[in-house]
């Protein structure tokens, strides 16, 4: 069976984690306000604006996807949404009339690849985008790497920061987890992308593409 790499520190039986990326919590002035819901795109804008502002889990919250609902849930926010197709700019789109007219903070990374406020904003709804961590490459390592290893890439700065340090060998497989992290890599790499927008279900498919080489 080939070797399945993740690019990301959640655990499963038969995939190894490569670190490549840290998260990097920030903490940037907040004025409360009479916000009347919170918008979610990652875990990571969860557990940030958990650190500087503990009246978000008062609010009405807008998640993303499964895994951002779940922490969503963890930490005690009130979870009214979870989106039916996990891409930000579709997100946006759903959200957008049941937030028409309110005051919505919305809890991001320092560097988004959707316009997801953006989109909000000229839907009429009234965003205050806060900035509350960033993903921030490590050192380059070396790494003891399979010749035809498959590596499952969960979001574009995973795929800057591995290709960063490590070049692409023609016999590995890259997997990514929907379709704005596929169009990170150059255009000499062709991704396959996952048949569901989660690490689960990457996860999956990487083990259905190892045995299927045996």
């Amino acid at each position: 069976m080939r070797e399945i790499y993740l690019l990301n520190d959640a655990k499963y039986d038969g995939v190894k984690n490569i670190g490549v990326f840290d998260i990097k919590y920030l903490n940037p002035k907040i004025t409360p306000k009479e916000y009347e819901a919170v918008v979610f795109t990652s875990k990571n804008g969860v557990i940030g604006i958990d650190k500087i502002y503990k009246e978000w889990k008062k609010l009405p919250a807008y998640s993303i996807g499964e895994g951002t609902s779940k922490v969503i849930k963890k930490l005690g926010g009130n979870l009214v949404y979870e989106a039916k197709i996990s891409y930000g700019d579709d997100f946006a789109a759903q959200i957008s009339q049941k937030l028409f007219g309110k005051l919505v903070l919305f809890a991001r990374a320092k560097v988004v690849f959707s316009d997801v406020g953006g989109i909000l904003k000229s839907k009429d709804v009234h965003v205050e985008e806060i900035v509350v961590y960033e993903n921030v490459c490590k050192p380059c390592k070396d790494f003891v790497l399979s010749k035809d290893g498959i590596f499952i890439f969960t979001s574009p700065s995973s795929v800057r920061c591995f290709l960063k340090c490590i070049k692409w060998n023609e016999n590995f497989t890259a997997i990514a987890i929907g379709k704005k992290t596929a169009a990170a890599f150059s255009c000499d790499i062709k991704p396959l992308i996952s048949p569901k927008l989660s690490i689960d279900e990457c996860v999956a498919f990487a083990k259905k593409l190892s045995k299927s080489s045996l």
